[in-house]
């Protein structure tokens, strides 16, 4: 065989080999199957798996107007629509961002496709983010086409301008084809492992252990792209040895209580959780109803926590109960929700109005329906009795055309407004509420939520209105009551709480609200007896049996 046929044999023969590689990884990725991972990790659980087909409810985006979803050839793919982001970040950093919404992971493996739909040259690029706590403070892969100090390399955004992790000279092969990248992140050891097409070895490679588990997202800096298949994937280090696991104290037995009369009575179809157990009082005559709703801080907590007080007081005195299940955040967060407290005080919202439907077959009196809880499921009580009716007379669904006002309210560390500028005037150590609208990620705590909160306000303003107790009291309101029990001393405007969560500022600023409307509105804590009544409990079967 000639030099020159030898020479066109290896070039076909290495053409073909790079041909059926390829066809092996796209048709592994048609199977769902995860890309090859590095030795001493295998895949682990799946976090996360986007194909766009159902549209983008679950990403969240620092400029909504830059993003679209495509329909091409019978696929929907995601992809950015201009350069110029109306988001312009506090430091120097990428302007488009879609991170993936309640989800942060520390040792991680991101896979997708990814095609640049604008020639820019060598100004082609596009980010994968991780590591993500907020605006100013995340990791970042930028896959620019041409390696420089601020291209091409693994960027690191620490509360000032991006700066490089890596000193990469590899030039990342752009053109207008789909194209395969893969990030492994482990936040344990701090090594960070990108990948362009060849999934064997990396294009770029650091460590960093600034940050550990964050968010996870993919975007631009200023370039045009569209994504599809992204895939999360936890990594578990199995060259480690496993720690022995710890027993488990047993889980806190429910209280004893009564047989319901109806046990898990279903009011909803989006969750589980979307159940009330109801007690009948006996009686001739149709009766009140108090409505328990459990504390928690909306992610956690179950109605099998009412024990045999306070519902054999209230069937004692003629007051059939009602305790109810919700949605809580996270699950609110998976669904699309937004923001994620809408899940809970709407279904608590459905919940009344279910029983509300039941009047007639349970003998209640639909008129003298009362609601408590503590904490989360005081608030929730309060934003019922404050609300605007929320029933659609026209509505053909006859549960939607029930009233969801309520006779009276009487609650116990009731948090009265979510708005974080407000509180922090109030109490200044106040950390309460950022998972409501959506700030909450594995790992980020609840001063981290509420400092996001704050940060953003303006952008989520309409839904603090929305869902503050605080912001809907009027003159038509019903009586409320208000007591905080783990007030240990009388609390200071802008003062710092022991307990900043539950403090009766809370309660001293929603009585102020309500005397100046005309509503009556009683407060309690240590030290402050304003009342007849000693607690909540006395005050429902007071206005409940008038």
């Amino acid at each position: 065989m000639g030099d020159r046929t030898m020479m066109n044999f290896c070039w076909w023969f290495s053409a073909g080999l790079s041909l059926l590689i390829s066809v092996s990884m796209d048709g592994n990725r048609a199977n769902g199957q995860a890309t090859r991972v590095e030795a001493g990790q295998r895949a682990g659980k799946v976090l996360f798996e986007e194909d766009f087909e159902k549209g983008i409810s679950r990403w969240e985006l620092s400029d909504q107007g830059a993003w679209d979803l495509i329909d091409k050839e019978g696929n929907r793919t995601f992809g950015l629509n201009k350069r110029i982001s109306d988001y312009q970040p506090k430091v120097r950093s990428p302007h488009n961002i879609a991170l993936v919404k309640g989800l942060a992971a520390g040792d991680v493996q991101v896979t997708f496709r990814v095609r640049s739909t604008l020639d820019t040259g060598n100004h082609r690029d596009c980010c994968v983010f991780f590591g993500y706590q907020d605006p100013e403070h995340f990791y970042y892969v930028h896959l620019g086409a041409k390696p420089d100090p601020a291209s091409g390399q693994i960027m690191i955004v620490d509360g000032q301008p991006r700066r490089p992790l890596t000193d990469n000279k590899n030039l990342v092969p752009w053109d207008d084809r789909w194209h395969n990248v893969k990030l492994v992140r482990k936040a344990s050891d701090g090594t960070i492992q990108v990948y362009f097409d060849d999934m064997d070895r990396p294009i770029m490679q650091a460590s960093d252990k600034t940050f550990g588990a964050g968010r996870v997202g993919i975007g631009s800096f200023d370039d045009q792209n569209e994504f599809d298949d992204v895939r999360v994937v936890s990594l578990e280090d199995t060259a480690k040895p496993k720690p022995k696991p710890q027993a488990k104290p047993q889980d806190k037995k429910p209280p004893e209580r009564p047989e319901p009369t109806v046990a898990d009575y279903e009011y909803g179809k989006d969750s589980s959780r979307q159940r009330f157990d109801f007690w009948k009082a006996q009686s001739d005559k149709p009766t009140p109803v108090v409505l328990l709703i459990h504390g928690g801080g909306w992610k956690n907590g179950d109605k099998t926590g009412y024990g045999n007080n306070p519902i054999k007081k209230y069937l004692q005195e003629g007051i059939s109960v009602a305790a109810i299940n919700y949605r809580f955040i996270d699950q609110a967060m998976e669904q699309g929700v937004e923001p994620p407290v809408k899940a809970p005080l709407m279904d608590a919202a459905r919940a009344l109005q279910t029983i509300r439907s039941k009047a007639k077959e349970w003998n209640l009196d639909p008129t003298r329906i009362g609601a408590t809880g503590s904490s989360a499921g005081a608030c929730t009580s309060l934003w019922l009795a404050l609300h605007d009716d929320l029933a659609e007379p026209t509505s053909v669904d006859p549960i939607a055309r029930e009233s969801t006002r309520l006779a009276c309210a009487a609650v116990v560390g009731a948090q009265t407004s979510l708005d974080p500028k407000q509180l922090r005037e109030w109490i200044g150590n106040s950390i309460y509420g950022g998972h409501a609208f959506g700030f909450a990620a594995q790992g980020r705590t609840r001063e981290q939520e509420f400092d996001l909160l704050l940060e953003n306000r303006d952008k989520v303003l309409p839904w603090i209105r929305e869902y503050s107790p605080i912001e809907w009291v009027s003159k038509s309101d019903p009586p409320i009551f208000l007591e905080y029990p783990n007030q240990k001393s009388k609390p200071m405007m802008g003062g710092k709480e022991p307990d900043p969560t539950h403090s009766a500022m809370y309660g001293i600023q929603l009585q102020k609200a309500c005397q100046e409307a005309s509503v009556a509105c009683e407060l309690v804590f240590p030290g402050n007896k304003e009342s007849e009544f000693r607690n909540s409990q006395e005050f429902l079967i007071y206005h409940l049996k008038r």
